[in-house]
C-alpha cells in the first residue's frame, strides 16, 4: 500500500499492518454513518490484526478486544496508532 507521509504511522509490524488496515477503512467515513463506519473500522482492524496473528504464530485477538482498545485510544492526538499498539501489545505477548 502506498501511503504519504503519516506522522503516526508505527514503524514496527503488526501494528504498522492493524494501522493500514485502519486507515484504508478510513476513507470511506464520509459516505457512511458514524455507526457504520465504526463497526467496519473495527471489522477492518480486527480482520488484519487476526491475518497477521495467523501468519507470524501470534495470538488474534477478539473483536471485543480490538472494541475495548479502540475505546481506550479515543481521544488521543495518536488515536489509529494508539489502537493498532495496544491490539498489536495483546497479540504479541506470550
Amino acid at each position: 500500500m502506498s501511503m504519504q507521509y503519516d506522522p503516526f504511522r508505527p514503524h514496527g509490524q503488526p501494528a504498522q499492518a492493524i494501522y493500514d488496515a485502519f486507515q484504508s477503512e478510513a476513507t470511506h467515513r464520509r459516505k457512511r454513518t458514524l455507526d457504520e463506519w465504526t463497526r467496519l473500522e473495527r471489522e477492518a482492524v480486527h480482520k488484519a490484526a487476526c491475518q497477521y496473528a495467523e501468519h507470524h504464530d501470534f495470538t488474534a485477538p477478539s473483536l471485543l478486544a480490538v472494541e475495548e482498545a479502540e475505546r481506550y485510544a479515543r481521544g488521543s492526538a495518536d488515536y489509529g496508532a494508539k489502537w493498532a499498539y495496544v491490539v498489536a501489545s495483546q497479540m504479541t505477548k506470550r
